[in-house]
């Protein structure tokens, strides 16, 4: 497997990602395993990379007060729990199970960015409650993101909008709390699972993402609309589901 390769690409996914307020699992995973990979080493491969990305661009997002700790604390908090449970599910099952699952995903989180980008609707709830409701939602979040091998963020993030927050807030606070939820997944991956993980790619391709998400993190900064590179991001989850279902056939 060339290093290089898998380096190029886990920095320039992970400045496009970080933009996002995503980690970019969603897209490692599948990738991977069409590097030759197998799928259930392939997971924690893209769950470590998914936390380097948040874990990075939370620093920047923490220095300019942008996470909103007291609602990220208690959704950490239930999805580490979602997570453990999702990588020992995933350990237990059938690989063409996962698969189907993470097409399923894709689809989804595909329509949802197309067609439901802009959140109108907001609870009713304050205080507690609000928390209560996003702590159960983050449950199981986590458990399906560990389960397939996907962060979490393109549904936290629409999660965090209903609960009342702005864009901005919503992807630096999504961005902390799939950290949380990739770190729990990778290590319940590699407490549950089997595979042999190289520490040679995860180490340089975790500093190539890290670096990447400092850029990424900075550009939302910026005067720059996240609009027209959502509906790509979109066609191309697409466009990944309908390779990982050709490939079942």
């Amino acid at each position: 497997m060339d290093i290089l390769l898998i380096i190029v690409i886990a920095f320039l996914v992970s400045i496009l990602f970080s933009l996002l307020g995503l980690g970019g699992a969603i897209i490692y995973t599948p990738l991977f395993f069409w590097l030759g990979f197998d799928l259930l080493t392939a997971i924690p491969m893209a769950l470590f990379l998914n936390m380097i990305t948040t874990a990075s661009a939370s620093i920047t997002y923490l220095k300019e007060e942008l996470v909103d700790k007291k609602v990220a604390y208690p959704l950490i908090s239930t999805s580490i729990v979602g997570a453990l449970f999702g990588s020992y599910l995933a350990n237990k099952v059938e690989a063409r199970v996962i698969i189907l699952f993470l097409c399923a995903i894709l689809l989804i989180a595909s329509i949802r960015i197309i067609f439901f980008n802009n959140i109108g609707i907001r609870v009713k709830q304050k205080g507690n409650k609000r928390i209560i409701a996003g702590a159960g939602f983050a449950l199981l979040i986590g458990a399906i993101s560990s389960f397939i091998g996907v962060g979490g963020g393109t549904f936290i993030v629409p999660l965090l909008l209903i609960l009342g927050f702005e864009m901005k807030n919503a992807v630096a606070t999504s961005a902390f709390i799939i950290t949380f939820i990739s770190l729990s997944g990778f290590i319940g991956h590699a407490g549950f699972g089997t595979q042999t993980l190289d520490p040679g790619i995860l180490f340089y391709s975790g500093i190539a993402v890290f670096v990447g998400a400092q850029l990424g993190s900075k550009i939302i900064f910026k005067r720059v609309s996240s609009k027209n590179i959502s509906n790509i991001f979109a066609i191309v989850l697409l466009l990944v589901a309908g390779k990982l279902l050709y490939g079942l056939l």
